[in-house]
């Protein structure tokens, strides 16, 4: 009897303790299948939105261009001013005059093998020179300084070939604006002078990589509304500009 009741204890003992343990493994199991879930096995409720923290990019078709170039200028014609006497522009000898350049060109219309494209410029150029001014008594002046400024602006047209991609042909009309202002500290020595023009452009631009390209141009220019000072008619100019 005794014997039978301190087997029926250590039965019931063991039979607590594997149950006991089995509830453990199960509750582990359950606590590691929790831990162990993947992206493919988690459900999303609700809409997500990804967006990209980086700046959007965005393409355009048109070009920008700056160019910067050279020309040598010749002044022309003559200025008057009372008490002054007459100003001989011509007596000046021809000088370096830099330009800047900005345009705009659109993507190109292709013709069977020949791509057109067709944009607006505008351009300014200036020219400064040390000068003498001797005065109708014989006085002379010599701290005087002639500066010259030729603006211009109009279409272009850019002419290529699709097997020559690198050579292109420009042609563009322009009107613009001319002006002779000569400073000094004598007033006697001082003059401005303005007058319109017009213009036309011819130039060859060759690509000398992605974006840079030199470019020389000839230009004819005719002065519009001044019976005095002139513009040089025929102009060569050299290069260089960048396109992106």
């Amino acid at each position: 009897m005794k014997w039978g009741l301190l087997l029926t204890v250590l039965f019931s003992s063991v039979v607590c303790s594997a149950q006991s343990l089995k509830q453990q493994a199960v509750a582990e199991a359950k606590f590691e299948g929790l831990e162990r879930t993947t992206a493919t096995d988690a459900q999303v409720q609700g809409m997500l939105t990804l967006q990209d923290p980086r700046p959007e990019i965005i393409t355009r078709s048109w070009k920008y261009s700056a160019a910067l170039s050279v020309q040598s200028f010749q002044p022309e014609g003559f200025a008057s001013k009372d008490g002054s006497g007459t100003f001989d522009l011509g007596k000046n000898g021809s000088t370096t005059m830099p330009g800047l350049e900005l345009g705009v060109l659109s993507p190109a219309f292709a013709t069977k093998q020949v791509l057109w494209k067709f944009g607006l410029r505008a351009k300014g150029s200036l020219a400064s020179q040390e000068t003498s001014v001797t005065l109708p008594s014989g006085y002379e002046i010599n701290d005087a300084r002639l500066n010259t400024t030729l603006f211009s602006g109009g279409p272009v047209l850019n002419v290529s070939w699709d097997r020559l991609r690198w050579l292109s042909l420009n042609v563009s009309p322009q009107i613009g604006s001319l002006s002779y202002t000569q400073t000094s500290a004598n007033d006697f020595a001082t003059f401005s002078k303005t007058g319109s023009f017009n213009s036309m452009t011819y130039g060859l631009d060759f690509l000398i990589g992605s974006k840079w390209s030199v470019f020389t141009e000839w230009t004819q220019r005719s002065l519009k509304d001044s019976s005095e000072i002139a513009l040089q008619k025929d102009n060569f100019e050299l290069g260089t500009k960048v396109t992106w």
